[in-house]
């Protein structure tokens, strides 16, 4: 499974590069497509969650506060799925904002193509890289109902991580571009940071992180400076928030009823 997902992170980062090199897309339709790409990749993560939840009916789908959001000071109580959507597509679509005042800020620039949205290659690249996001689905979804809750997070918190990582490195890689006047320089090292974090990422799989049995021993130093904290009142919060970490583990993956 594993590197059939590799293959699909390798044949939608080959859409952009393929566009630039063979097709001459411009820098504002692959800036565009990026976006698009992250706009798929919550879709398609929420298909994941609901497809999960369904199957397995495992208690963690509707625990609050499963991501850590908070509805007036309380942990929210929209399920996995609803907190993951929220977090997901409204922060995408307010970045949409910027990627389209570049666009624009772009195209007023300069009248060369390299710096023209052009909606036929946009068109093009996001049907392939749709294309390649529904087979990775078809692949996950095949195995869906043995998979634990604790792999679906892991896979969600993963999800979350590289949309935000990913907006800031757009937002970084189209200041660049609009500094150095060479487009084409820094869409490269966009495209080549983007594939390698996304090998990385999906290299290491879905896989549920659990605390070690003891805090960190640069963390004991820390707290052995801080007043009113000694080295062993840190051992014992960090012993207590494992076990309730293990506790609501196993609560999450307890059956509900139909």
């Amino acid at each position: 499974m594993r590197w059939l997902n590799l293959l699909f992170v390798l044949a939608v980062n080959a859409v952009p590069l393929y566009g630039v090199l063979e097709l001459g897309w411009s820098a504002s339709t692959v800036v565009v497509l990026y976006w698009f790409e992250n706009l798929l990749i919550a879709f398609f993560t929420c298909a994941r969650i609901a497809l999960h939840r369904k199957l397995t009916r495992k208690r963690g789908h509707w625990r609050a506060g499963q991501l850590g959001t908070r509805v007036n000071d309380k942990p929210s109580t929209a399920g996995l799925l609803g907190e993951y959507a929220t977090m997901a597509f409204v922060f995408t679509l307010a970045h949409g904002i910027f990627v389209w005042g570049f666009v624009a800020i772009a195209a007023d620039h300069s009248s060369d193509a390299i710096w023209q949205f052009s909606r036929t290659q946009f068109m093009q690249g996001a049907q392939w890289m749709a294309l390649a996001l529904v087979a990775d689905l078809i692949v996950d979804a095949a195995a869906m109902r043995g998979r634990s809750f604790a792999w679906l997070r892991a896979y969600v918190d993963k999800r979350m991580g590289r949309v935000l990582i990913m907006h800031f490195v757009i937002i970084l890689g189209m200041g660049a571009m609009m500094l150095t006047e060479s487009p084409l320089a820094m869409l490269y090292a966009l495209v080549g940071l983007k594939t390698l974090w996304d090998l990385a990422s999906a290299s290491s799989g879905a896989k549920p992180q659990a605390l070690p049995e003891r805090p960190p021993d640069w963390a004991l130093k820390i707290s052995s400076m801080q007043k009113g904290s000694t080295p062993a009142k840190m051992a014992a919060q960090w012993t207590q928030q494992r076990d309730a970490m293990i506790r609501a583990a196993k609560e999450d993956e307890e059956v509900m009823p139909a």
